[in-house]
Protein backbone atom coordinates (compact mmCIF):
# COMPACT_ATOMS: atom_id res chain seq x y z
CA UNK A 1 0.00 0.00 0.00
CA UNK A 2 1.67 3.18 -1.18
CA UNK A 3 2.01 6.27 1.77
CA UNK A 4 0.04 8.90 1.81
CA UNK A 5 1.09 11.94 -0.17
CA UNK A 6 2.99 14.35 2.34
CA UNK A 7 1.78 17.48 3.91
CA UNK A 8 2.68 21.03 2.56
CA UNK A 9 6.13 21.39 5.24
CA UNK A 10 4.77 22.77 9.02
CA UNK A 11 1.05 22.11 7.89
CA UNK A 12 -0.64 19.65 10.05
CA UNK A 13 -3.80 17.93 9.03
CA UNK A 14 -6.03 18.64 11.52
CA UNK A 15 -5.44 21.03 14.33
CA UNK A 16 -7.29 22.67 16.95
CA UNK A 17 -9.05 25.74 16.94
CA UNK A 18 -6.51 27.54 19.46
CA UNK A 19 -3.98 27.06 16.32
CA UNK A 20 -6.66 28.35 13.71
CA UNK A 21 -5.03 31.84 13.17
CA UNK A 22 -1.45 30.75 12.92
CA UNK A 23 -2.37 27.82 10.94
CA UNK A 24 -4.42 30.27 8.33
CA UNK A 25 -1.41 32.44 8.36
CA UNK A 26 1.01 29.85 7.13
CA UNK A 27 -1.53 28.72 4.87
CA UNK A 28 -2.08 31.58 2.63
CA UNK A 29 1.73 31.92 2.72
CA UNK A 30 1.99 28.80 0.47
CA UNK A 31 4.05 29.81 -2.88
CA UNK A 32 1.53 26.93 -4.91
CA UNK A 33 -1.24 30.12 -5.79
CA UNK A 34 -3.33 32.23 -3.83
CA UNK A 35 -5.17 31.11 -1.52
CA UNK A 36 -9.48 31.65 -2.48
CA UNK A 37 -12.78 30.85 -0.33
CA UNK A 38 -15.31 28.15 -1.74
CA UNK A 39 -18.98 29.78 -2.87
CA UNK A 40 -20.76 27.47 -0.55
CA UNK A 41 -18.69 26.33 2.26
CA UNK A 42 -16.16 27.80 4.90
CA UNK A 43 -13.51 26.17 2.44
CA UNK A 44 -10.12 27.76 0.93
CA UNK A 45 -7.88 26.22 -1.51
CA UNK A 46 -4.67 27.05 -2.33
CA UNK A 47 -3.39 25.27 -5.67
CA UNK A 48 -3.81 21.65 -4.63
CA UNK A 49 -4.38 21.73 -0.64
CA UNK A 50 -7.30 23.46 1.04
CA UNK A 51 -8.04 24.35 4.33
CA UNK A 52 -11.49 23.62 6.36
CA UNK A 53 -11.50 25.88 9.36
CA UNK A 54 -12.89 24.67 12.77
CA UNK A 55 -16.69 25.04 12.66
CA UNK A 56 -16.71 26.09 16.20
CA UNK A 57 -15.17 29.49 14.87
CA UNK A 58 -16.19 29.83 11.18
CA UNK A 59 -19.87 28.59 11.89
CA UNK A 60 -19.31 27.03 8.23
CA UNK A 61 -20.37 30.52 6.80
CA UNK A 62 -18.94 30.87 3.23
CA UNK A 63 -15.77 33.48 2.79
CA UNK A 64 -14.43 35.15 -0.19
CA UNK A 65 -10.69 34.91 0.48
CA UNK A 66 -8.51 34.06 3.16
CA UNK A 67 -6.71 36.88 3.36
CA UNK A 68 -9.46 39.04 4.40
CA UNK A 69 -11.06 36.77 7.20
CA UNK A 70 -7.74 36.38 9.15
CA UNK A 71 -8.18 39.84 10.68
CA UNK A 72 -12.04 37.90 12.01
CA UNK A 73 -10.69 35.01 13.20
CA UNK A 74 -11.92 35.46 16.71
CA UNK A 75 -9.53 34.56 19.18
CA UNK A 76 -11.96 31.49 20.97
CA UNK A 77 -15.32 30.14 20.04
CA UNK A 78 -18.21 32.23 22.08
CA UNK A 79 -21.50 30.97 23.72
CA UNK A 80 -22.47 28.25 21.54
CA UNK A 81 -25.34 25.23 21.76
CA UNK A 82 -25.34 21.73 20.35
CA UNK A 83 -28.69 20.24 19.86
CA UNK A 84 -28.44 16.72 18.61
CA UNK A 85 -32.34 15.14 18.05
CA UNK A 86 -33.09 11.20 17.14
CA UNK A 87 -36.62 9.63 17.86
CA UNK A 88 -36.79 9.23 21.20
CA UNK A 89 -33.30 10.89 22.56
CA UNK A 90 -32.05 14.99 22.89
CA UNK A 91 -28.80 15.27 23.70
CA UNK A 92 -28.24 19.04 24.74
CA UNK A 93 -25.44 20.94 25.56
CA UNK A 94 -23.91 24.22 26.14
CA UNK A 95 -20.49 25.51 25.11
CA UNK A 96 -18.02 28.58 25.89
CA UNK A 97 -14.55 28.76 24.58
CA UNK A 98 -14.47 25.53 23.65
CA UNK A 99 -15.30 24.14 27.06
CA UNK A 100 -18.72 22.72 28.13
CA UNK A 101 -20.73 24.33 30.72
CA UNK A 102 -24.09 22.36 30.47
CA UNK A 103 -25.03 19.33 28.90
CA UNK A 104 -28.64 17.26 29.39
CA UNK A 105 -29.97 14.23 27.51
CA UNK A 106 -33.12 13.44 27.37
CA UNK A 107 -34.70 10.09 26.75
CA UNK A 108 -38.44 8.79 26.11
CA UNK A 109 -40.18 5.88 24.97
CA UNK A 110 -41.45 6.57 21.17
CA UNK A 111 -40.35 3.73 19.23
CA UNK A 112 -42.58 0.76 17.55
CA UNK A 113 -41.46 -2.58 17.44
CA UNK A 114 -40.79 -2.15 14.13
CA UNK A 115 -38.37 0.50 14.87
CA UNK A 116 -40.51 3.26 13.18
CA UNK A 117 -40.73 6.43 15.67
CA UNK A 118 -44.82 7.00 16.25
CA UNK A 119 -45.36 10.07 14.64
CA UNK A 120 -43.98 8.77 11.44
CA UNK A 121 -46.45 5.88 12.06
CA UNK A 122 -49.54 7.89 12.49
CA UNK A 123 -48.69 9.29 9.07
CA UNK A 124 -48.67 6.87 7.04
CA UNK A 125 -51.59 4.50 9.08
CA UNK A 126 -53.96 6.43 10.72
CA UNK A 127 -55.87 6.63 14.24
CA UNK A 128 -53.57 4.78 17.09
CA UNK A 129 -53.81 2.81 20.18
CA UNK A 130 -53.36 3.54 23.88
CA UNK A 131 -49.87 2.29 23.27
CA UNK A 132 -48.93 4.81 20.53
CA UNK A 133 -50.92 7.16 22.31
CA UNK A 134 -47.94 7.36 25.10
CA UNK A 135 -45.47 6.74 22.77
CA UNK A 136 -46.93 10.53 20.75
CA UNK A 137 -47.11 12.08 24.46
CA UNK A 138 -43.40 10.63 25.23
CA UNK A 139 -42.83 12.25 21.63
CA UNK A 140 -44.23 15.62 22.34
CA UNK A 141 -42.67 15.66 25.65
CA UNK A 142 -38.76 15.24 25.00
CA UNK A 143 -39.31 18.34 22.55
CA UNK A 144 -41.11 20.00 25.35
CA UNK A 145 -38.45 19.50 27.54
CA UNK A 146 -35.99 20.63 25.11
CA UNK A 147 -37.35 23.79 24.82
CA UNK A 148 -37.67 24.62 28.22
CA UNK A 149 -34.60 23.38 29.06
CA UNK A 150 -33.30 25.68 26.20
CA UNK A 151 -34.83 28.63 27.78
CA UNK A 152 -33.54 28.10 30.90
CA UNK A 153 -29.91 28.03 29.47
CA UNK A 154 -31.25 31.50 27.78
CA UNK A 155 -31.91 33.02 30.94
CA UNK A 156 -29.29 32.16 32.82
CA UNK A 157 -26.53 32.86 30.21
CA UNK A 158 -27.65 34.80 27.73
CA UNK A 159 -29.05 33.97 24.28
CA UNK A 160 -25.87 32.17 22.58
CA UNK A 161 -23.88 32.81 18.71
CA UNK A 162 -25.01 29.98 17.43
CA UNK A 163 -26.74 26.39 17.43
CA UNK A 164 -25.33 23.99 16.37
CA UNK A 165 -27.82 20.67 15.32
CA UNK A 166 -27.94 17.12 13.95
CA UNK A 167 -31.57 15.76 13.86
CA UNK A 168 -33.47 14.43 10.81
CA UNK A 169 -35.69 17.01 8.30
CA UNK A 170 -38.86 15.86 10.19
CA UNK A 171 -37.84 16.01 13.89
CA UNK A 172 -36.33 19.14 14.02
CA UNK A 173 -38.99 20.79 11.89
CA UNK A 174 -41.16 19.10 15.55
CA UNK A 175 -38.79 20.95 17.64
CA UNK A 176 -39.41 24.33 15.91
CA UNK A 177 -42.97 23.97 16.33
CA UNK A 178 -42.85 22.60 20.14
CA UNK A 179 -44.22 24.71 23.06
CA UNK A 180 -43.11 26.81 24.75
CA UNK A 181 -41.71 27.57 21.12
CA UNK A 182 -37.41 27.35 21.02
CA UNK A 183 -35.55 30.93 21.53
CA UNK A 184 -33.62 30.59 18.20
CA UNK A 185 -35.35 34.13 16.59
CA UNK A 186 -32.46 35.30 14.66
CA UNK A 187 -29.76 33.06 15.47
CA UNK A 188 -27.80 31.24 12.82
CA UNK A 189 -28.79 27.48 12.81
CA UNK A 190 -25.77 25.06 11.31
CA UNK A 191 -26.26 21.45 10.30
CA UNK A 192 -23.89 19.24 12.18
CA UNK A 193 -22.45 17.31 9.01
CA UNK A 194 -22.01 13.77 10.85
CA UNK A 195 -23.71 10.68 10.61
CA UNK A 196 -24.39 10.09 14.23
CA UNK A 197 -25.63 7.46 16.29
CA UNK A 198 -28.53 7.96 18.62
CA UNK A 199 -27.63 10.71 21.19
CA UNK A 200 -25.80 10.17 24.24
CA UNK A 201 -23.85 12.81 25.93
CA UNK A 202 -20.78 11.00 25.01
CA UNK A 203 -22.19 11.06 20.96
CA UNK A 204 -22.63 14.90 21.78
CA UNK A 205 -19.34 15.82 22.94
CA UNK A 206 -17.71 14.10 20.46
CA UNK A 207 -19.82 15.59 18.27
CA UNK A 208 -18.96 19.22 19.38
CA UNK A 209 -15.20 18.04 19.29
CA UNK A 210 -15.52 18.03 16.09
CA UNK A 211 -16.47 21.46 15.17
CA UNK A 212 -13.71 22.51 17.45
CA UNK A 213 -10.93 20.79 15.08
CA UNK A 214 -9.94 22.21 11.21
CA UNK A 215 -8.53 20.00 8.65
CA UNK A 216 -6.18 20.29 5.71
CA UNK A 217 -6.52 17.91 2.82
CA UNK A 218 -5.93 17.53 -0.49
CA UNK A 219 -8.56 19.25 -2.74
CA UNK A 220 -10.22 16.44 -4.06
CA UNK A 221 -10.82 14.61 -0.75
CA UNK A 222 -12.99 18.00 0.29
Amino acid sequence: MANPEPLPPGLPATFPWEDCEQICLEFDALDEAPSRGHPNRCIFTSGDWCLIPPMAISLGQPRQNLVNWIPEIPFEPGLQVVICLQAGATSLGLFEAGVVLHTKTIKRYVVRGNGRAQPTHLNSKGKSRYGSRLRLQNAKAILEETSEKLHDWWDEYGEPEVVFFNAPVRLWADLMRAQPPVPFDGLPLVRIPLDLPKPTTDVLLRAYRSLCYGQIRRVEQA
